[in-house]
């Protein structure tokens, strides 16, 4: 007692010393100063991504995915970016090489990525004259990506050519929204695979100046023979953040030299020799490639009002390359394919956002051009045909909501105006022509808020697209007067639409989020792929006059204990053409399941942090099996597959290192492929499956180091 009583005491009588006034104040500036930061970065990012929120909207009607950039780089080692996106429903991709590089191949709803939607910051990625993007030349692409949005069906408006399947919009990281600093990524894995990529960022600046650079190289030998890949890439993006201005440049260049494995191999053939490529199973047979492609954008975006911004986007690309194909003494006459496009266009978004209405309007202008030749090894000089394409697309869409009560209205309308001319080589023996097209693709839809964390949506849309190049000249790559009798006029392949209804419900808490749909899309004049290859990587295709694709699909994130959280997907479609006609036999088929589109496929997922410098991930993915025709027939079908993948996050700081097995049970798995002549038959029409296939079981190591 006498203790406690002396140390009140003396507590007592020792001076308590308060803070001066003017520490106050340094304190209070202190705070200000970290809020007012943070604010302006927030209005900077808000800013900077004015394009993105134009095409994707808010709250639509829509069945979407949305992957944030923690969840792709929880992964990450490299892998190209159809492979990642596996994550989202409906998406199915394989990679040429049986392993995570090389070319790689998505497709939504069973429908091929020509014809999904791709855009990067609002800027279309589509090549326009064959309409795809080949993900190789943008090597380590994911690793500059703050998150992306995949639409399934016909979605919302955006730029660029139509999403006929769905759309794939990327947000490139915020460089205003980012912290200074940088990182190293180091990566070794099986099949001599190796990676390594420096990223550094500034963040936003007192003068508010922001930039961010990223630099990669990448290079491996693939699980398949003569499959591998050597790329190196940058991206660099950079610009001003006022207090109503945003001034912002963006780079991203690319090239890539792949081996050719382009052609599956058959079934026969892979019993024995589970990694052979047609092209040569040799060091000395191998095929290969080089191609670059570049970006460069210049975009202005002004706040008008707190609820109103404008954002202008001029861009634009040079890609350009070769590729080989054997000729009859192999490499040394291989004939030498040459191909350089140049484009670019204008995009411009006005953005309004109100209390309970939002409300988007978008134009694009596009110009485009490439050059298509020919000659063969040794002699590169002479040209047996120069050829060129020519492109042009106006476009402008509205789109709007209006909420009322816990009703919101949507409704999106575009117009695309899309011409096409071929100027032929200079002996070809005939003239130039062209083509034009128009299409208007309306859109409405409905979200109710049933309670606080569910709501049901349902929509209805419509969408056209134009045949592409490849579309209208059966694969070849030079239309002569010898060829032009069969390939022209240009309308000989009519451009395709879709009807599209989607309804579904969405429900969200804290442990649990849940979304469902259906979906029903009815297509006229589809221009579907008939299941050949011609000798160059074109996958053939032709009009079928009416198909269909209906099914259910499902995505859910369940934590169910505070460090273990369960994912997973599924998918069920059933894809219909109504009637087919086979050209080899003229046989006709009615009511046929569409090629290449699995009934069923399923992602499963784990995610759990065993400690916070621990974390182990696993996943699974089941595909049911996919015909290779259009025509039911048994022989040729892609089998059934499952297969799991895992991943070890080791921690310290902010440093990790991630181990990575993919294929950890080592299934055999076939991926896709088509029907091909039959090995070792004296009949020139008996025909097996040809395959391509997944890598057996392989590790990678990522080390991932923060500063």
């Amino acid at each position: 007692m006498l203790a406690f009583t002396i140390a009140v005491l003396l507590q007592a009588s020792v001076p308590q010393v308060l803070p001066s006034a003017a520490a106050r104040d340094t304190l209070r500036t202190r705070r200000d100063s970290v809020a007012a930061d943070s604010a302006r970065a927030r209005a900077a990012q808000r800013l900077e991504s004015v394009q993105v929120t134009a095409v994707r909207g808010t709250a639509l009607p829509i069945s979407e995915r949305t992957i944030q950039r923690a969840e792709l780089q929880r992964g990450y080692t490299g892998q190209d970016t159809p492979i990642l996106l596996q994550a989202s429903p409906g998406i199915t991709a394989y990679s040429e090489n049986g392993s995570a590089s090389n070319y790689s191949y998505m497709r939504l709803r069973g429908i091929d990525q020509t014809r999904i939607n791709l855009t990067l910051d609002g800027i279309p990625l589509n090549e326009p004259e064959d309409q795809g993007l080949y993900f190789s030349n943008f090597p380590d692409f994911a690793n500059s990506i703050a998150s992306v949005q995949v639409q399934r069906g016909v979605g919302s408006s955006t730029h660029g050519v139509a999403s006929y399947a769905g759309s794939v919009n990327f947000e490139s990281v915020p460089v205003a929204g980012v912290a200074r600093g940088g990182e190293v990524q180091l990566t070794r894995g099986d099949f001599n695979t190796s990676r390594a990529s420096a990223v550094a960022q500034s963040g936003l600046t007192g003068s508010g100046f922001a930039g961010y650079a990223r630099l990669s190289g990448q290079r491996t030998d693939g699980y398949r023979y003569n499959s591998g890949n050597r790329s190196q890439s940058a991206f660099a993006s950079g610009g001003w953040f006022g207090a109503r201005d945003a001034v912002k440049v963006t780079l991203l260049a690319g090239i890539s030299s792949n081996d050719q494995a382009y052609h599956a191999s058959p079934l026969s053939v892979l019993q024995r020799e589970p990694r052979d490529n047609p092209f040569g199973n040799r060091p000395v047979d191998e095929v290969t490639d080089r191609f670059h492609q570049d970006l460069v954008s210049l975009a202005w975006t002004r706040a008008l009002a707190p609820t109103l911004t404008v954002a202008t986007t001029a861009y634009g690309f040079d890609a350009g390359g070769w590729f080989d194909y054997p000729g009859d003494s192999g490499l040394a006459d291989a004939y030498h394919y040459n191909l350089h496009s140049r484009w670019g266009g204008v995009i411009s978004a006005l953005q309004y956002t109100g209390a309970s209405s939002s409300g988007s309007v978008g134009v694009h202008v596009l110009g485009y051009s490439r050059q298509h030749s020919l000659t063969q090894r040794p002699d590169l000089e002479t040209r047996f045909y120069d050829n060129t394409g020519h492109k042009g697309e106006q476009s402008v869409f509205a789109k709007g909501s209006v909420t009322r009560g816990r009703a919101t209205l949507f409704g999106d309308a575009q117009l695309r105006l899309v011409q096409f001319r071929y100027d032929p080589s200079a002996n070809a023996g005939i003239t130039s022509t062209t083509v034009d097209w128009r299409f208007f693709n309306p859109k409405a839809g409905v979200r109710l808020q049933v309670t606080d964390g569910l709501s049901a949506y349902a929509s209805a849309g419509l969408n056209g697209r134009e045949p592409t190049r490849a579309d209208m000249f059966a694969g070849a790559d030079d239309v002569d007067s010898v060829s032009s009798p069969s390939l022209l006029p240009l309308t000989r392949v009519r451009p395709e639409s879709v009807r599209d209804l989607e309804t579904g419900v969405t429900y969200r808490r804290s442990a649990l989020q849940v979304q469902a749909n259906l979906f029903l899309m009815q297509f006229r004049d589809e221009i579907a792929p008939i299941g050949e290859i011609n000798a160059i990587g074109y996958v053939l295709r032709r009009n079928v006059p009416r198909s269909m694709r209906r099914g259910a699909e499902a995505d859910l994130r369940w934590q169910v204990l505070p460090r273990v959280e369960v994912l997973g997907t599924a998918s069920l479609t059933d894809a219909r053409v109504d009637e087919y006609r086979d050209d080899a036999t003229g046989a006709v088929f009615r009511n046929v399941t569409a090629l290449l589109t699995p009934k069923f496929v399923s992602g499963q997922g784990l995610r759990t942090e065993l400690a916070s410098w621990l974390a182990l991930d696993l996943d699974g993915r089941y595909t049911s099996r996919m015909m290779l025709t259009n025509t039911n027939d048994p022989r040729f079908v892609v089998p059934a597959s499952w297969y799991a993948d895992a991943g070890l996050t080791l921690r310290a700081g902010r440093h990790s290192v991630l181990f990575q097995v993919r294929n950890a049970f080592d299934r055999r798995v076939y991926t896709g492929g088509y029907p091909g002549a039959a090995v070792g038959s004296s009949d020139p029409a008996a025909q097996e499956p040809y395959y391509y296939t997944l890598a057996p079981r392989n590790v990678s190591v990522n080390a991932r180091l923060t500063f």
